[in-house]
């Protein structure tokens, strides 16, 4: 009998249904929250009394172990290749939601991430705003770093960024 309930395991990704491959130290998910601080009164000076939600932004990191479609497409998602930022058919001014891409992770069967949990996904994932990503062009093996905004999606009224099962 085990000490403790350890769960590791290496998951599958996907991005727009291609494969990312291997990654250096797997995937990073990071929540934001977001809410307005009460505080800054006469009463209590710059004490934070209470919050009103406003929401959060979620992202997920991973650093691509291979240069291939998989991780050279969510590198720069906005053109047909890197480089291109605008094109007549792909001009300046479209949406995110637009362009984003479904992100799947699959947890490794017979790991103990198997069930916690078995996929993640995220149906709108894009290239994170401002994301000051670098490309190494050296006798190295080559490396692509990516972070993903998720974008929430809306049904029956509920917003979700991401579904775990």
């Amino acid at each position: 009998m085990a000490i403790a309930t350890v769960v590791a395991g290496a998951y599958g990704t996907t991005y727009n249904a291609v494969s990312v491959g291997m990654t250096v130290d797997g995937f990073r998910l990071s929540v934001t929250s977001k809410a307005e601080q009460i505080d800054k009164t006469d009463t209590y000076g710059d004490t934070l009394l209470d919050l009103v939600y406003r929401g959060g932004t979620h992202y997920l990191d991973f650093t691509c172990r291979i240069y291939a479609a998989g991780a050279t497409t969510p590198f720069w998602p906005w053109g047909s290749a890197l480089g291109t930022i605008s094109t007549t058919a792909a001009p300046i001014g479209r949406l995110g939601t637009a362009v984003a891409a479904s992100t799947v992770m699959t947890a490794t069967a017979n790991t103990p991430a198997a069930a916690t949990p078995a996929t993640l996904t995220a149906t709108k994932s894009i290239l994170a705003p401002d994301y000051n990503a670098e490309l190494l062009y050296d006798s190295r093996a080559r490396t692509v770093p990516v972070r993903l905004a998720l974008l929430p999606s809306e049904t029956a009224g509920t917003a979700t960024v991401f579904t775990m099962t």
